[in-house]
């Protein structure tokens, strides 16, 4: 229990405060913390965490399942300056790769990328280690 609340309340990586850019915070602060203030955020909460535990090497079936969630995502985020922007990622990049977890969560970082670049934010680095960091304890416990 006191794994699963230390992933709702992420400690801030040092040095980095809540940005914002033109008066609106980048994507509520989600790269920083877990906690989520509008249904944008806690869409791609579920996003990131989903394809952090996805399996390394995927079988057919998990593949199918995956490849299922995120081209079948309801994007809620429908107002604002992420407004449609992971339905819209979808139809520019095409579906996401799920033939590995690497590859999904590369694909999901430059959706989220995107988004970020429409709404005139700063865009995230992304490498698959320091996405694993943030999004995917150690011990791989929720």
């Amino acid at each position: 229990q006191v794994k699963r609340l230390r992933l709702l309340r992420h400690p801030r990586r040092a040095g980095s405060a809540r940005r914002c850019v033109r008066g609106r915070q980048a994507m509520a602060g989600l790269s920083e913390s877990n906690e989520t203030k509008d249904i944008c955020s806690a869409q791609w909460l579920l996003l990131w965490t989903t394809a952090a535990y996805a399996p390394d090497a995927p079988s057919k079936q998990d593949a199918a399942a995956l490849e299922t969630f995120f081209t079948k995502f309801q994007d809620l985020c429908r107002t604002g300056p992420h407004a449609n922007c992971f339905r819209d990622s979808l139809k520019e990049f095409g579906k996401p790769s799920v033939a590995s977890r690497r590859e999904l969560m590369l694909w999901l970082c430059m959706a989220e990328n995107r988004c970020l670049q429409n709404a005139g934010l700063p865009t995230k680095r992304c490498r698959y280690t320091d996405l694993m960091s943030r999004w995917r304890y150690a011990d791989g416990y929720l």
